[in-house]
């Protein structure tokens, strides 16, 4: 299970530095032809978009599985280690709560959308929002294996 997470986890960082780079060729693009040649790229503003949409959404599972998302955990690391576990899991189970639904309503946006098509690629309003839910997806996943991680493990120490 550890080897399918980390190379799930290797395959999703990948895809973001492609998307980065994706991204910034195409805003460059988009620079170099409205300005130098005078021709706008109509689609290259949709694209940029989309692939910020995915971007943030991929990211923010990798920053949940790395735990290097913004806590304010102070006056957590100052109890004792069985109200630190307790509130480490109502956290974990909140967080799965949270993630579970941008799942579920990321998935009634897509599916509400997915015949709306945009005016300057031509691809399905879908795609914006299934960052969302596959982000969400992933996240999911995250807090699912962090939540069996935080019953099967004593309390952290204090830092």
């Amino acid at each position: 299970m550890r080897a399918l997470r980390l190379a799930l986890s290797g395959l999703v960082k990948w895809l973001l530095v492609a998307m980065l780079i994706a991204m910034t060729v195409v805003l460059f693009a988009q620079i170099v032809f409205r300005y130098f040649f005078e021709m706008p790229l109509v689609w290259s503003e949709e694209m940029a978009l989309v692939l910020m949409l995915w971007i943030t959404f991929l990211g923010a599972a990798l920053l949940l599985e790395s735990k290097e998302h913004i806590s304010i955990d102070f006056l957590v690391y100052m109890m004792p280690e069985s109200p630190r576990q307790v509130i480490e899991i109502v956290g974990a189970v909140l967080m799965l709560i949270l993630n579970i639904a941008l799942t579920y309503g990321s998935y009634l946006v897509v599916e509400a959308t997915v015949n709306s098509i945009t005016p300057g690629m031509k691809i399905s309003v879908g795609w914006h929002y299934g960052g969302a839910m596959v982000g969400g997806a992933l996240l999911t996943l995250v807090s699912i294996e962090q939540l069996f991680a935080s019953f099967s493990r004593p309390a952290r120490a204090g830092v």
